[in-house]
């Protein structure tokens, strides 16, 4: 073979062996993945929680005037009552003879006193003598009058139709007059929840004001409620305001709520109409004090971090004393990773 010839045989044999130019690959670029949340609209202030204590708005002690021993207690804890029904009475023997003792006193006063008028016509007793005698009269009168009332507070009687909540004395017990023998609540003035608030909270409040209430034995379960009754002074002892919540107990009709149950109330503040922005508390990358930090997600997925100012926290989500556009999304999971003007991929 010509040298020539082979030359070019082995020419095209290395081009051939190299072939064809292959491109490189071009890496992908991987972008962090986040999830994000759209920013929410909520009312302008919180809501004022504080425990409370659920009674029956008319809870009334029920005694006797008079002291004695106890001859009959008609009822029990838990039993209903009828207004005016008799529920209680004391052994009359003493509060009887009360009685004739104030009579009889009085009866010898007016016979006196006729007969003074007798002697001082025929002018035998001195007007002040008189005088005496009709002052006598009016004490016996009284005293009769007072006896005849004891006598009639020697029974109890319900005051309102309702349901005895107490019983503090058996029969047969010596009791002291105004000592409570039952206490009973009256169904027709309602339930209620009784809480305190401190002097901050009660400045933002109102009759009125809506109401939400919970009772601690019965979890998940609410009833709405409204404020009737505001304490306008602080109780000397404890330096809070008292406040009454009706509670409107036909939204749970099946449920018996008893007085003295353990519960909260979330009670609308007078400023708390309008609205503000609300984000999640996730979402928050910095905080100082009442200034916080997150990153904003814009069109072309690149996020932004953006200052903003915090109005108050609301359970996983805060509250912003200046909104944010509506539509505007921000960074929720993943937040904290992340770097300002970052492109990431965000994850449905």
């Amino acid at each position: 073979m010509k040298p020539i010839a082979l030359v070019s045989m082995l020419s095209l044999l290395v081009l051939a062996a190299c072939g064809p130019a292959t491109p490189e690959k071009v890496p992908t670029v991987e972008y962090r993945l986040v999830k994000t949340a759209a920013v929410e609209t909520g009312p302008a202030a919180n809501l004022i929680e504080v425990p409370g204590i659920g009674a029956f708005r008319d809870e009334t002690r029920l005694s006797f005037k008079v002291g004695g021993v106890i001859e009959r207690i008609a009822v029990r804890e838990g039993e209903s009552v009828e207004k005016a029904q008799r529920l209680g009475s004391l052994n009359k023997q003493d509060v009887d003879a009360a009685v004739s003792q104030a009579r009889a006193n009085h009866d010898k006063a007016q016979r006196d006193l006729v007969r003074g008028k007798l002697l001082r016509e025929q002018e035998v007793i001195a007007k002040v003598q008189l005088d005496n005698l009709e002052t006598a009269a009016q004490a016996a009168r009284a005293q009769l009058s007072q006896a005849l009332f004891a006598s009639q507070t020697a029974d109890i009687t319900a005051p309102a139709n309702g349901l005895v909540l107490k019983r503090f004395a058996q029969v047969g017990e010596v009791v002291s007059p105004g000592q409570p023998i039952l206490l009973v609540g009256s169904k027709s003035s309602g339930f209620v929840m009784k809480a305190s608030l401190t002097d901050r909270q009660a400045v933002h409040m109102q009759l009125g004001k809506k109401a939400e209430v919970e009772f601690d034995a019965l979890p998940g379960v609410s009833w709405p409620g409204k404020v009737i009754e505001l304490s306008q002074a602080a109780d000397p002892a404890t330096g809070t305001y008292g406040v009454l919540i009706a509670v409107d107990t036909s939204s749970n009709t099946g449920i018996n709520l008893l007085s003295g149950m353990q519960g909260r109330a979330r009670i609308e503040p007078t400023n708390f109409t309008g609205t503000r922005t609300y984000v999640p508390i996730e979402a928050v990358v910095e905080g100082d004090n009442k200034s916080a930090w997150l990153f904003t997600v814009q069109a072309d997925n690149t996020v932004r971090r953006q200052s903003v100012q915090v109005a108050f926290i609301n359970g996983d989500r805060i509250a912003l004393q200046e909104p944010l556009p509506a539509g505007t999304r921000v960074a929720s999971t993943g937040a904290a990773y992340l770097q300002d003007g970052e492109t990431v991929k965000v994850q449905e």
